[in-house]
């Protein structure tokens, strides 16, 4: 099992709000040791905070520069609506992501964990396998930025849908990866969530449809239930689980899988 209350430090992204503050609030309070990473400062009590906009590399870069390591796990939970815009979307949720996840790879402990927060907006990933492989096999950040933008009407999908089904596929890459060194890579793919942005997701998907989602499980997750499963998942409990999808939604996929 990983410990993640030992002497390796903690990376976690988007520990400002959300399920990110929900992670940071349940590690700080069993004694791990937090590095937080946002373009806010966390309430919750961590070790240290960098502050950091995951939509530019440059910002990344002067963060990582400050990061020695190892770490026992990497929390990959920051992330923006698409209400934000297409390409702050995918700079954020998805290269920006990558971008760090590589430039830490090498400071990961051993056996260690990352864990990627994706959505079931991910759940699809198959249907755009060809464009997902293309996209994700390019390291720059800057190149892959452009690949999008001229993209974009290409793949037929929004932004911040794309972005998720990256961040899965993306996910299982890097678990194949990981094995050489023990290193076990999981993402969660959140239903809907009550955090400060919910409303965005809404005026996204419509209040209907979000309505009709909710409905189905009676209310949306809390910020502490997703935090929940990614701490299950960091800290390696299930030791065969590895590169998988893990969908969180309290049965909402279930519901609509089967027509109930």
């Amino acid at each position: 099992m990983n410990e993640l209350s030992g002497d390796k430090p903690v990376i976690l992204t988007g520990a400002a709000s959300g399920v990110g503050n929900a992670v940071a609030e349940r590690l700080s309070a069993a004694g791990a040791n937090v590095i937080a990473i946002d373009i806010k400062e966390p309430t919750a009590p961590v070790t240290a905070f960098h502050q950091c906009d995951l939509g530019d590399p440059d910002s990344i870069d002067a963060v990582v520069q400050q990061l020695d390591g190892p770490y026992c796990s990497l929390l990959n939970v920051a992330g923006v609506p698409g209400s934000v815009g297409a390409e702050l979307t995918m700079r954020v949720n998805y290269f920006g992501l990558k971008y760090l996840t590589e430039l830490l790879w090498d400071k990961l402990a051993d056996n260690s964990t990352v864990v990627n927060v994706a959505s079931i907006a991910g759940n699809n990933w198959r249907r755009r396998r060809a464009a997902l492989t293309e996209m994700l096999a390019i390291d720059s950040f800057a190149e892959g930025v452009a690949w999008y933008n001229e993209h974009e009407q290409a793949v037929d999908i929004d932004a911040y849908t794309l972005s998720k089904e990256a961040v899965v596929v993306y996910t299982m890459q890097l678990a194949r990866r990981g094995l050489a060194r023990g290193i076990r890579v999981n993402d969660v793919g959140p239903g809907p969530i009550d955090t400060p942005i919910l409303p965005d997701f809404t005026e996204a998907t419509g209040e209907e449809t979000m309505s009709h989602m909710i409905d189905l499980t009676g209310r949306p997750a809390t910020p502490d239930e997703i935090a929940e499963a990614i701490i299950v998942l960091a800290e390696a409990r299930m030791s065969w689980l590895n590169g998988q999808h893990i969908i969180i939604d309290g049965g909402m996929m279930a519901g609509f899988s089967t027509g109930t």
